[in-house]
């Protein structure tokens, strides 16, 4: 049985609020006016549990906002030790730190996430879980994400990533400079908005 690490008590309801007034001062740093769904987060959770088995190292969730995901990647079973959140608003990562113990919580800029995990101590790195909203922030910095995380991903893990577009989340001129395959998951309909999730990975000859 999977240890519980999310504090008895966790208020969705407050991460829903909070979410929202994050959302309305700034809508294009949030991607969507509702934190992930339950049959999302629970999906992201599978498919990460996939890619890191097998694997040395940490979970790192980029943009874990009030920690949807987060819930979902413990109760897939996967260990609040190996679990890392990087956050860079305070006031989300102050949330997380008051719901959840366990999981190393980072205050943080994902596009300088191979400095923030040298800082960190966290050496290796399984598999890298993304609720950033890649489609709506500028290129520069999508660049940098990108970038970063398959600098700290051995050859062959994946970055988990979800889109509420038709098309992929990450930048196919990226995909191409960096030789990454994406897999698209199925849609999930009864998010809200709908959802799907893709894996990106660099092969170990590319």
């Amino acid at each position: 049985m999977p240890p519980i690490e999310s504090r008895a008590g966790l208020d969705s309801r407050a991460g829903t609020s909070l979410f929202l007034k994050r959302w309305l001062r700034n809508p294009f740093s949030m991607g969507a006016v509702v934190p992930s769904g339950r049959l999302l987060a629970e999906a992201m959770a599978r498919t990460t549990l996939a890619e890191m088995t097998g694997r040395d190292g940490h979970v790192i969730e980029l943009g874990a906002g009030t920690g949807e995901v987060t819930k979902g990647l413990l109760a897939a079973g996967i260990p609040a030790d190996r679990l890392a959140l990087v956050e860079r608003e305070p006031e989300l990562a102050s949330f997380l730190r008051r719901h959840f113990v366990g999981p190393q919580i980072v205050e943080g800029d994902a596009a300088r996430l191979p400095k923030i995990l040298a800082e960190q101590g966290i050496g290796s790195v399984s598999a890298v879980v993304s609720s950033l909203p890649l489609l709506s922030l500028p290129a520069d910095v999508v660049r940098g994400i990108v970038h970063g995380v398959f600098e700290a991903l051995p050859r062959g893990g994946a970055l988990v990533q979800f889109t509420y577009g038709p098309s992929q989340p990450v930048p196919r001129t990226l995909t191409q400079e960096l030789r990454l395959v994406g897999t698209r998951g199925p849609r999930i309909w009864r998010n809200v908005p709908p959802a799907v999730v893709w894996t990106f990975r660099r092969p170990a000859g590319a």
